[in-house]
């Protein structure tokens, strides 16, 4: 019966994911271009669709990421492969734009359909003292649509001469540029989705009559110095690249050598004496609230302030009590009394005194656990402005806890972490710089990327102990290098490189305990393993189980322990002195971060994006 219900409940399943699934599909097969270059620098568009449509549809997109104006489109119902017939006697669509994506509206249903897109684009031509220089891609790595049979047409505008007129096509193998009657035509049997196709043409600009100069300067013999040396390097890429293939194999066998070897000769690794005993003696001998910020790796979590109040209580300034709750019936909690007025405190103790301790009664001034907790009937603004209190409140009370004179010099740098560090920053910046040598990248690109690689290096070499500088000086390497450059074995082996790096660099501590600060380090991990193993031991007398609760609780390992308490020993009358101990368990779950509610504010941000007119974009349907 059970097998019959679960295949019953699959079947269903089965059955629900089919009926959501999309069962429709549209091809792009043909695309013809004409773009007809004006006297004043624009750019006239013609561009024809060929569609066809498995299933219902309601209109086709077009996005085109560069500054374009007056976009319309027609049905043209009779079919025809030229993109410049007459719109006069056509049937104009409905269009929508957003965010450089227009939407075209008209249905369809398992048929093939043209569609005519007519617009003008601006701002991609620069004109110079002898020659224009385009370079514009019509479709760019957003397109997400296979396009078949492209033919594309550009043309200066008219009574331009051939003399000094060149065109070139960049990172296309697949696609043919050559000259036609009127300009240059390019034609592809499919560009892929997510592939560009950038065309370059620069014709004499004499006929850019209606527009200004760009730059009152002759670049002809430049433009073409630029594209020969593009042409070299894409001829020797392959080559260059395999030349760099085994030095980045030599730096990734040497990374991951340094990387095995250095744990065992890192001064932080402990190796004096390791007795159970006396390692749990020097945890439960030691102030909770040192423990918790060593625990923490130098950092104070928001429930600090529990281990804090440890330290008060087994100083012997406050007591602790369980005491019936006042918020809610039936219900417990626990109450820290100032009870040692004359007790020597520092400026950390006296301000969580002022901050917690507000209440008072003939027991004096005291603090209650549940006055910190976040009940759900109170209402989000109630929630907000105790949360504000309590965060401002906290970061002032931890200043003061790390202000202090034990709190300070616990840990010195490794040097081996700069030896190491120093020179894979180096070498991921020579690789780097060497691919700009010999990539097809435009020459903007060859000194802006070394530019910025280099400026991030040298943050990287001034901050070379640093995690979070390298963390994000390789995260920038690997994604300026993944985005950059030609996807070759050698720049593949790269990324690894970089990746393997960040986690290298952050598993490696950069700095080394002082020896008893070292000692207590690996007191508190043995400690923290023993209490989730359940080998902590409990003990024989009340003090001594109260004060392993706390320890237990300080280092957020206390329910489990709280439960073997509880059931392993049975506590008498006198345990009422010992308020932990009347229930463990509850003790501990009260106390638990899992169980603690405290105020919090969840803080939102937006962000914003932009882009520039770069040409480009997509084709799809909806």
């Amino acid at each position: 019966m059970k097998k019959l219900f679960a295949g019953l409940i699959l079947l269903f399943t089965i059955s629900i994911l089919g009926a959501c699934s999309d069962d429709r599909s549209f091809s792009i097969d043909e695309v013809t271009i004409n773009a007809q270059i004006q006297e004043d620098g624009s750019i006239h568009v013609r561009e024809l669709f060929t569609y066809t449509f498995n299933g219902s549809y309601e209109g086709m997109t077009r996005s085109i990421e560069s500054d374009s104006e007056n976009f319309h489109a027609f049905l043209l119902k009779n079919g025809g492969a030229d993109p410049t017939v007459s719109t006069k006697n056509l049937d104009p669509l409905d269009v929508e734009e957003e965010d450089n994506t227009y939407s075209i509206f008209s249905d369809s249903d398992n048929e093939t359909k043209n569609v005519l897109y007519s617009y003008n684009v601006e701002g991609s031509v620069k004109k110079y003292t002898d020659v224009a220089d385009l370079t514009y891609a019509f479709f760019d790595e957003s397109n997400e649509t296979d396009l078949h049979d492209v033919a594309i047409t550009i043309q200066p505008p008219e009574g331009t001469g051939a003399k000094n007129r060149h065109f070139f096509l960049h990172g296309d193998e697949s696609g043919n540029l050559t000259t036609s009657k009127n300009g240059i035509q390019y034609e592809s049997s499919l560009i892929e989705a997510g592939s560009s196709s950038p065309i370059r043409f620069v014709f004499p600009s004499n006929q850019l009559t209606e527009m200004e100069l760009t730059r009152d300067k002759p670049i002809e013999s430049e433009i073409l110095a630029t594209e020969q040396e593009l042409a070299a390097r894409a001829e020797n890429l392959e080559s260059n690249m395999s030349e760099a293939t085994p030095v980045i194999w030599g730096l990734l066998i040497a990374m991951v050598a340094a990387s095995i070897s250095i744990p065992f000769i890192h001064p932080n690794r402990y190796r004096g004496n390791k007795d159970q005993d006396s390692l749990r003696r020097l945890i439960e001998e030691n102030d909770p609230l040192f423990i918790k910020y060593l625990h923490g790796n130098l950092h104070l979590p928001d429930d600090s302030f529990i281990a804090g109040l440890f330290s008060l209580k087994q100083r012997g300034i406050v007591q602790l009590e369980k005491v019936p709750s006042p918020i809610k019936e039936n219900e417990s909690t626990y109450r820290f009394t100032w009870v040692n007025e004359q007790a020597k405190i520092d400026n950390a103790d006296q301000f969580l005194r002022e901050w917690l301790f507000t209440e008072s009664d003939e027991g004096g001034n005291y603090f209650l656990l549940e006055s910190l907790i976040d009940y759900n009937d109170e209402s989000t603004e109630v929630k907000e402005k105790k949360a504000e209190q309590f965060n401002a409140n906290f970061e002032k009370w931890a200043d003061k806890v790390k202000n202090r004179d034990s709190y300070q010099h616990l840990r010195k740098p490794f040097k081996g972490f700069s030896l190491l560090s120093v020179p894979m920053l180096i070498a991921a910046f020579g690789l780097f710089y060497y691919f700009t040598t010999i990539d097809t990248i435009g020459p903007t690109e060859q000194w802006v990327l070394p530019s910025i690689a280099g400026a991030i290096t040298v943050l990287g070499l001034l901050f070379n102990k640093n995690k979070w500088v390298l963390s994000a000086h390789y995260f920038i390497m690997l994604v300026m290098t993944a985005v950059g450059f030609t996807l070759m074995p050698a720049v593949i082996l790269t990324l690894v490189f970089y990746g393997l790096s960040i986690i290298v660099l952050l598993l490696i501590p950069a700095f080394y305990w002082n020896k008893e600060i070292r000692r207590l380090k690996y007191a508190i991990h043995q400690a923290v393993d023993s209490f989730k193993d359940k080998r902590y031991p409990i003990g024989n007398d009340s003090a001594t189980i109260e004060r392993r609760l706390e320890s237990a609780i300080v280092l957020g390992v206390g329910e489990d322990y709280g439960i073997r308490c509880g059931s392993e020993v049975q506590f008498s009358t006198l345990e009422t002195y010992y308020p932990l101990l009347q229930n463990p368990v509850y003790a501990t779950t009260s106390f638990s971060v899992s169980h603690l509610a405290l105020y919090s504010v969840a803080i939102q941000a937006g962000s914003n994006t932009t882009t520039s007119a770069t040409g480009g974009g997509g084709a799809g349907a909806f």
